[in-house]
């Protein structure tokens, strides 16, 4: 009779230990839920390399597409997230008076990003894009249209400086 008291008492203590201090009804921890982009951080360029550098219209100008030709990826802010995309090689340069198209598809979530404007003049930067529009086609063929401006810029390199300010 021993024996079994003790093993009674024994499970008794292996529950006790299994059970949870807390009650069941405590809240669960609070899941972090990503926060939503508005604008890409600050981008460089690497000497001798250009980019399109566009800004949203309105009050605050959130930085929202990055465009390196040479790394041939573009950052894209749409729908609170940035989506990082393939470029393809681009014929021609930004000639002032003329317009400009870029089409950018990723197939993980089958949108359409595409982006046409037209080349300004010539800023201390590069020639300046107005008019530019993006637009993003959903798989559903729902569209949003954005409104952007900027720039089209090249870094020159270290020596080319020495050399243009000879």
């Amino acid at each position: 009779m021993r024996w079994i008291l003790a093993g009674l008492s024994a499970l008794a203590v292996s529950a006790c230990a299994a059970t949870p201090l807390q009650p069941s009804s405590a809240p669960a921890p609070a899941q972090s839920t990503p926060e939503r982009v508005t604008s890409l951080p600050p981008q460089s360029l690497q000497d001798g390399a250009c980019g399109v550098f566009l800004f949203g219209v309105g009050e605050r100008h959130p930085f929202v597409v990055f465009e390196n030709e040479r790394e041939r990826r573009a950052l894209i802010v749409h729908d609170g997230a940035v989506h990082e995309l393939g470029v393809a090689s681009q014929t021609g340069a930004f000639v002032m008076g003329q317009s400009f198209s870029r089409v950018y598809t990723t197939s993980a979530s089958a949108q359409t990003f595409t982006l046409s404007g037209e080349v300004a003049e010539e800023t201390g930067s590069g020639p300046r894009l107005t008019n530019v529009l993006l637009r993003v086609r959903e798989s559903d063929g729902s569209e949003t249209v954005r409104p952007l401006g900027g720039v089209y810029s090249c870094r020159q390199g270290a020596d080319r400086l020495a050399a243009s300010r000879l």
